[in-house]
């Protein structure tokens, strides 16, 4: 598990080094870096629906950015949700079954490069179009009554598309809300057998402070 962490890592700070170099051309100059920390809620369809039909009430997103022309800004993103899971009954696997309370819990982490372009005014104010694409990893843990839990864990390529709106409320400060796809590559070789490719989409509400 520490190289797949150490893979989104590394992914991470590829992403920064791309966004430093454009930052490094920004005829705006440093000023004009916005953190942006947002809470979401997620909708599974695909691979992740068939693991709990259940939104994940859990998720949350950092990025940083930095306006690299008047109508867009370039960053990198670190998001994280998790699903959850919990049923009673018999579940059946390639190498048996098993009958009893089974939670399963599925964490889903990435870091991206990330970038926005503004549609009708300048750069964080008004609507917006957004890609993103990196790292994600998936991390599944599964359980039966008080056994030990069974994890499994892959690293996947990861792209998301956005739509969003940001709206000024105070000197610095923007209101932004967004809706994102998130589809990842097939990948790993998690409980119940076989490659994923895990799918949601997040709806956010956060705050940009420049």
């Amino acid at each position: 598990m520490r190289m797949h962490y150490s893979v989104l890592v590394a992914a991470a700070t590829a992403a920064t080094g791309l966004v430093n170099r454009a930052d490094a051309q920004n005829p705006f100059g440093d000023d004009h870096y916005t953190n942006v920390g947002s809470y979401s809620f997620a909708i599974p369809i695909g691979d992740t629906h068939r693991f709990t039909p259940d939104p994940s009430f859990l998720g949350l997103a950092w990025e940083g950015q930095w306006r690299v022309r008047p109508r867009t800004a370039a960053g990198v993103a670190l998001t994280f949700n998790e699903f959850y899971d919990n049923t009673r009954g018999t579940a059946s696997f390639a190498t048996g079954a098993v009958t009893g309370l089974q939670t399963r819990a599925l964490m889903l982490a990435s870091a991206m490069a990330v970038g926005r372009w503004y549609v009708h005014k300048a750069a964080y104010d008004g609507a917006y179009v957004g890609l993103g694409a990196g790292g994600q990893v998936g991390r599944e843990y599964y359980v039966v009554g008080t056994s030990s839990p069974f994890a499994r864990s892959a690293v996947h390529f990861v792209v998301a598309p956005e739509l969003g709106f940001a709206h000024p409320v105070a000197e610095g400060m923007e209101l932004v809300v967004s809706a994102r796809y998130t589809g990842s590559s097939a990948a790993g070789n998690y409980i119940g057998g076989g490659a994923r490719r895990f799918q949601f989409v997040t709806l956010s509400i956060g705050m940009a402070e420049r």
